[in-house]
């Protein structure tokens, strides 16, 4: 591991945790962009872009926080180059104008993260990107299950494609940089799956995650975690459901005070790395009924049935988080940085499916929102810190009645209950 300022970085990750044990909820939004709707702000006394025309509509709904997602790809998941999607000689360009949109958000008084992400692709650009397994199954790559054949180039790779919007943090002053988000197979590894590795690289992201505070000192830095309908295996068995953190919750609690030095060191850093983040991110894309369930007509009748999955997903939230503090003596606070639901006819079942017909129903989106509020939002569990969710596009056709995506833009019930709450 490189050599490193250690005391100033713990001082520093100390007086985050003081500062996010005092902050107010995080009330946001990820902002969504493509090549025809880019980030961007016009210079003084131009008419408005798209991208700051999507960030009002965010602040008029009570927002205090903007994500900013950035992109990047992996053709395939052997390999050991993750690729910016904006090309070399364009990335000059892309920071001038993200600067731009960034000034105008911290004019409108809302805070800004950075979040770079990438995609798994085929060689042709597939995506999703699925193979066929000896046994005749087909098997969907993402950048949670990833193996890359040469981990060590991987991360420098990995490494290389941050440094870019590093950059961009540190002189735009960006508030909130998130390290890396939903990376199952890098961070803890998925040991039914590649069981070369299973226990996934930790030392690696605590020299990361070091690599990035002694460069934005003043930003608070997350990793982000997914909370799935996923069954994990643990141990050889199968566990309780919830993708990745279940997992984080296996490796930290149950797995404490090996014996066997080699696991003793992966423990070490793995929990290192928990505490010197300044906050945890979940991402959650949970079902809140079952298909075949009756649904009601009722909007309230509906938020009840919905209620009884949230509450479940809160309780044991506050159950792993709990075992968590308690093996660490370290509380860490928890903001959701990714949750949405698409406005569509039961598009609180497998939420995750991005793209697809369905019937357009707004009530069903509403009653997730009004939903999750009530489990998490109202209950003020100690670990909560807030919302982001999921989306608003800089293309604004990506909204308002007829639109069957994820935006709660034109949207009255939907509206109405994220402004009852924010």
């Amino acid at each position: 591991m490189k050599k490193t300022n250690l005391p100033f970085l713990l001082l520093a990750s100390f007086f985050f945790s003081l500062a996010a044990s005092a902050m107010d909820n995080v009330k946001g939004f990820n902002l969504s962009e493509n090549d025809s709707y880019p980030y961007d702000a016009s210079t003084d006394g131009a008419a408005k872009t798209p991208a700051q025309v999507a960030v009002d509509e965010a602040k008029r709904l009570g927002a205090n926080h903007i994500i900013l997602n950035v992109r990047a790809t992996m053709v395939g998941p052997f390999s050991n180059e993750v690729l910016p999607t904006t090309p070399p000689a364009e990335r000059a360009n892309e920071m001038k104008r993200m600067t731009r949109l960034i000034k105008y958000i911290k004019a409108q008084k809302l805070s800004v993260g950075l979040r770079p992400i990438f995609f798994v692709v085929g060689p042709n650009g597939e995506f999703p990107y699925k193979t066929k397994l000896p046994d005749g199954s087909e098997k969907v790559w993402w950048h949670g299950n990833i193996q890359p054949s040469d981990p060590n180039r991987w991360f420098e790779s990995f490494r290389v494609y941050l440094d870019s919007y590093i950059t961009l943090a540190k002189f735009a002053k960006i508030d909130e940089f998130t390290v890396g988000a939903e990376l199952y197979s890098m961070t803890i590894g998925i040991e039914d799956q590649w069981k070369q590795y299973p226990y996934g690289f930790p030392g690696r992201w605590l020299e990361l995650l070091r690599y990035v505070r002694a460069k934005l000192p003043g930003t608070r830095l997350m990793y982000d975690i997914n909370f799935t309908d996923d069954s994990v295996v643990n141990g050889g068995e199968v566990s309780a459901s919830g993708g990745e953190l279940e997992r984080w919750r296996y490796r930290i609690v149950d797995l404490a005070d090996r014996d066997n030095p080699a696991e003793k060191q992966i423990w070490i850093d793995l929990t290192t790395f928990w505490k010197e983040l300044d906050a945890v991110g979940i991402d959650m894309y949970r079902s809140l009924a079952s298909p075949n369930q009756v649904i009601p007509s009722d909007f309230n009748q509906l938020v009840a049935l919905l209620r009884q999955r949230t509450d479940s997903y809160a309780t044991q939230m506050d159950n792993t988080f709990t075992q968590i503090e308690l093996t660490l003596d370290h509380q860490k606070p928890v903001i959701f940085k990714e949750l949405g639901y698409r406005s569509v006819e039961k598009g609180f079942i497998d939420p995750f499916a991005y793209a697809g017909e369905g019937t357009i129903l707004v009530q069903h989106q509403a009653a997730a929102y009004q939903a999750v509020f009530s489990s998490f939002w109202e209950a003020r569990w100690p670990w909560f810190k807030g919302f982001n969710f999921w989306e608003i596009h800089v293309d604004g056709s990506k909204a308002g009645p007829r639109d069957n995506g994820f935006s709660p833009l034109g949207k009255d019930l939907t509206e109405s209950v994220l402004k009852k709450y924010w």
